[in-house]
């Protein structure tokens, strides 16, 4: 099978500094025309594993390929990519058009068609009237159109973005997400982007990376790592507000989970998909947030906090209640090792249209 030019493979890639693994042993392919988002936490390893693809770094072993081409002696210039950074790396004395148009004078592309470049990516984002104008004159989401406007000039198939929406406010960060998505598949641009916003990734992603300690937890569809996360640490970091995990002995013998969960196991439920039942294990009020559309009411059921999400037209639960449950979206994971044990999965539930989770031993 071919390997389309955009197409990026990471392959067994560690990244060490002194003795710490920043990336141990990570392997993932990144499918051309994707809006690959790569999310975790802090310290995780995903803008490491971006400098080593954009090559501004260079992994300890391992190998990383763009279009099947081993790129790891290529500079960044020969890797036929762009990026996108947080701090927007504009030159505060050239002017909007200038800064756009960098790249494409240092490569020696003709005046003439610079200028036809310029004007139709100008319009496209937006720019046309402030063109002439010097960053320091522009707002951050018109600086971040710059910032982007300068990679999509260079018609690079492949873009790389580091947290470019991390400067912005709630409701440009909002509208920003719905440009960058549109321009993307408008484009067909391959987009490999850097969160630690979920919603971001959620949002606009084709499939998310997620990351914890400089391994990939997951790979997968934002429904598919929302609705079976592979592990614990997916479960409780995807979700606003996270999966609820439960000890297995406070549902052991319960009705409606699959025979054989309890001991041992961490059943995991979504704040949605918990209700008060006729029956059901006892739980405990402990407070209501109202949200508007939603209540989150808090409680606990044994040693267990976990949170419910329930219309705000419902009445409350009392202060004792019997929980129940939306049987077939539970989640049962091994509470030794963490992973999700899909023999328990509910034969009903939706299952995806192919097994993305990815293991990195």
């Amino acid at each position: 099978m071919q390997t389309s030019p955009s197409q990026i493979q990471i392959e067994n890639v560690s990244r060490l500094f002194g003795q710490t693994a920043a990336l141990d042993n990570v392997s993932v392919s990144l499918d051309a025309g994707d809006f690959s988002v790569l999310l975790g936490p802090s310290g995780c390893g995903k803008s490491t594993l971006l400098r080593l693809i954009a090559g501004l770094d260079r992994q300890t072993s391992g190998a990383i390929r763009i279009g099947g081409t081993d790129v790891g002696d290529l500079p960044p210039s020969a890797r036929d990519l762009s990026m996108v950074f947080q701090s927007y790396a504009l030159f505060p004395h050239l002017s909007v058009a200038e800064n756009i148009l960098f790249g494409l004078k240092v490569r020696r592309v003709s005046k003439a068609e610079r200028l036809q470049r310029l004007n139709q990516v100008a319009a496209m984002m937006g720019l046309s009237a402030l063109l002439a104008r010097k960053p320091s004159e522009l707002s951050g989401g018109q600086q971040q159109r710059v910032a982007l406007a300068r990679a999509v000039i260079s018609e690079r198939p492949i873009c790389l973005m580091d947290e470019p929406l991390s400067n912005l406010d709630a409701k440009l960060r909002a509208d920003m997400r719905v440009e960058l998505r549109a321009i993307q598949q408008k484009l067909g641009l391959t987009v490999v982007y850097v969160t630690h916003d979920q919603i971001e990734a959620m949002t606009m992603a084709d499939r998310i990376i997620v990351m914890s300690a400089g391994r990939i937890e997951q790979v997968g569809t934002p429904e598919e790592v929302y609705a079976r996360p592979a592990t614990v640490f997916t479960a409780g970091f995807i979700g606003t507000p996270p999966m609820n995990l439960f000890p297995g002995r406070l549902f052991a013998g319960q009705e409606g989970l699959k025979g054989g969960a309890g001991e041992g196991h961490l059943i995991g439920l979504r704040p949605e998909d918990l209700s008060v039942a006729a029956r059901g294990p006892e739980a405990e009020l402990r407070g209501v947030e109202y949200l508007g559309a939603d209540r989150l009411v808090s409680a606990r059921l044994g040693d267990t906090d976990f949170i419910m999400r329930m219309p705000a037209s419902a009445a409350p639960p009392p202060a004792r209640f019997a929980l129940g449950w939306a049987e077939g979206h539970e989640s049962i994971f091994d509470a030794a090792t963490g992973t999700r044990l899909t023999q328990f999965d509910h034969p009903t539930a939706s299952q995806p249209k192919k097994d993305l989770t990815h293991e990195t031993a």
